[in-house]
């Protein structure tokens, strides 16, 4: 637990919240929306220079490791490296955004404040919670200098998760917790499922329409897989427990044939499933693949499975210390603290399975309010009390 310290009654929380600067938080996070880094499309290149320069300034060492061309990871450690004798708390976070898209009222990477509120592309999600982030570190390692501190920022996290898993190459870290700075308006979120996308093809013979029993009709049968997975999903559904509920199917895309007049012999599905913490991709394709085998046979189409991409779940106890030293560092801020359970899927995941260390998402802005939309913006109290909230808990982490 954090003592006081020798500067007069102050403790070391006294110390590192003061140092704590809002303007800074804003001014960092607008560098950050101004370097776009689209995905998929673009490069995560300038978010990462970026980066480089506020850990720079803040006394952070930074390393790259290139991912692909133009799209490397970045790791910020502040204090030691993580030992097996001193662990390290990791913080988890992405450079990538979603593509701006259309609506907005101006520039989507030109930042802009008014009224509380700065908005640009990745404000939310999640260029605000990496410049939190990096400002609770730098002022907790002005107050506990032998404390190992690092941010892992991956690319890639939007679209094929190719930054994450090219982390989980290198051997596995001694870190005693991962903070997600994911956007959850501040709620402390302990539970999140995992996500894995599938595409199904399916095979058919093409023919005249006029007299379609010559072809195998690859929409059909393609019909038939999809009316199988909504059928799964509500068996799921039906045992839904506890925060996270059930895993789930849905089919996000369908696309084949050719025209109205030719039997379609071609068809793909491409398939979300939401996986319970335990759950891989490997599991979820194996029942879309025995799904597939009840449905063939009634067309003579054939159809194959293949996994494209798979993010795992987590859940760490509400009753665990670093569950209970968010919350408490949540009230401190004068925030109503809140546990809850996500919706969407995260990186922390594989950081949980791969360290096998208690994870958490906690980040400033709202991520199905905010995120991913026209006009993405986040409260700049918000951000204040982010940074706020994880120099608390890294100093209530060190034992």
């Amino acid at each position: 637990m954090t003592a006081p310290h020798a500067d007069g009654e102050r403790t070391d929380v006294d110390r590192a919240i003061a140092l704590v600067d809002e303007a800074t938080i804003v001014a960092d996070t607008s560098s950050l929306i101004l370097a776009a880094s689209e995905n998929p499309g673009g490069t995560e290149l300038d978010a990462v220079r970026v980066l480089e320069t506020i850990a720079s300034r803040l006394g952070g060492r930074s390393r790259r490791s290139t991912v692909a061309p133009g799209r490397p990871n970045i790791s910020v450690r502040f204090g030691p490296d993580p030992a097996e004798a001193r662990p390290g708390i990791l913080l988890l976070g992405h450079s990538d955004v979603v593509p701006a898209g259309e609506g907005w009222s101006a520039d989507p990477f030109s930042p802009r404040v008014q009224d509380g509120w700065l908005t640009g592309r990745g404000a939310a999600d999640m260029k605000g919670g990496l410049a939190a982030a990096l400002q609770a570190m730098a002022a907790v390692h002005r107050v506990r200098p032998e404390l190992p501190l690092e941010l892992l920022v991956t690319v890639d996290e939007e679209d094929l998760a190719t930054g994450i898993l090219a982390h989980l190459d290198d051997p596995p870290a001694p870190y005693r917790a991962c903070i997600v700075a994911e956007p959850t308006d501040l709620a402390v979120v302990v539970a999140c499922r995992g996500a894995a996308n599938l595409e199904v093809e399916v095979r058919g013979r093409a023919a005249h329409a006029g007299r379609p029993e010559d072809g195998a009709n690859a929409i059909t049968t393609a019909a038939r897989i999809a009316g199988w997975i909504a059928d799964d999903h509500e068996r799921m559904r039906r045992g839904a427990t506890g925060l996270l509920g059930s895993a789930t199917w849905s089919v996000g895309r369908i696309e084949g044939g050719h025209g109205t007049s030719i039997v379609p012999d071609r068809c793909t599905l491409l398939v979300d499933r939401r996986l319970m913490p335990g759950e891989t991709g490997e599991q979820a394709l194996g029942e879309l693949e025995a799904g597939i085998a009840r449905v063939l046979g009634h067309e003579g189409c054939e159809a194959s499975a293949t996994l494209l991409m798979e993010m795992p779940g987590f859940e760490t106890e509400p009753a665990h210390p670093l569950v209970t030293a968010a919350v408490d560092a949540i009230s401190a801020e004068g925030r109503e603290p809140r546990i809850e359970a996500w919706t969407a899927a995260c990186e922390g995941g594989y950081i949980a399975r791969h360290h096998g260390c208690p994870t958490i998402i906690l980040g400033p802005g709202d991520i199905t309010g905010q995120a991913h939309q026209p006009d993405e913006r986040v409260r700049i109290a918000d951000l204040s009390a982010a940074a706020g909230a994880y120099a608390r808990l890294l100093l209530a982490l060190d034992p």
